[in-house]
């Protein structure tokens, strides 16, 4: 018999500033291969007359200086904001959604704010929904505002994306569903919820090389991005002479 993990507070981890600022790199290539589609355009006569190395150079360093812009006006925006987040404590009274650049509580929910549904089959549950070709998937409770908490205006009964900024979301996740059947017993989920989130929906074992998996496809992702928008940039620039 698999023995129930026992609940433990849990906090955010920040996703690494390398790997934001590398994560960033699809804008910022996007932004530059539309200044050199526009260069084309209207300064056909100046692109050409520079070699393919330094243009080849200002990409980079374009892409550099847009990264470096993006990452720290996000930073800068943090530290002044009200609204968004970028901590998160799981813990025995709840979940507290904070800035930790001025220390405010941006959210606050209690485990004695999730309600039971009516009529419903699972009170933690999903529902698929398809428009125009494509799928979404949501996730949803029932919160019920209570003196002590602050239920967050943001899509509250959709708690999909609550933990995807942080780089222990699945470590989240498995404190969440572990606190919901420690501290609220009453309430169902769907197991469906638990495979999603690469859980055991028993031991709540975390599916580590399926996460690595996903991580290592991102990874794929933004490289052939940069490859596919480097030979874009080329393409226009052999093609236009």
């Amino acid at each position: 018999m698999t023995q129930k993990p026992v609940f433990h507070k849990i906090e955010s981890k920040e996703v690494p500033y390398i790997k934001l600022w590398l994560t960033t790199t699809i804008i910022s290539l996007f932004i530059v291969l539309v200044i050199y589609t526009l260069l084309i355009i209207f300064y056909f006569d100046f692109l050409v007359s520079i070699s393919m190395k330094k243009i080849l150079i200002s990409i980079v360093l374009l892409i550099i200086l847009f990264n470096t812009l993006i990452c720290e006006n996000k930073k800068h925006y943090l530290k002044r904001s009200t609204k968004e987040y970028n901590k998160v404590i799981i813990e025995n009274n709840g979940i507290t959604f904070l800035n930790r650049y001025n220390q405010t509580i941006i959210a606050k929910i209690l485990w004695k704010n999730i309600q039971p549904r009516e009529n419903e089959k699972f009170d933690v549950d999903f529902y698929f929904k398809a428009r125009n070709r494509t799928f979404s998937i949501y996730f949803f409770w029932s919160l019920k505002e209570s003196n002590d908490s602050k239920i967050p205006l943001w899509s509250a009964n959709k708690f999909a994306l609550m933990f995807a900024k942080f780089s222990n979301k699945a470590d989240l996740f498995k404190a969440l569903l572990l606190g919901i059947t420690t501290f609220r017993p009453d309430i169902t989920i769907n197991p469906f919820i638990y495979s999603f989130h690469k859980l055991d929906p028993v031991s709540l074992q975390i599916d580590k090389a399926s996460i690595k998996k996903e991580n290592k496809m991102m990874l794929l992702i933004v490289l052939f991005s940069i490859v596919i928008s480097l030979i874009i940039v080329f393409l226009i620039y052999v093609f236009s002479l």
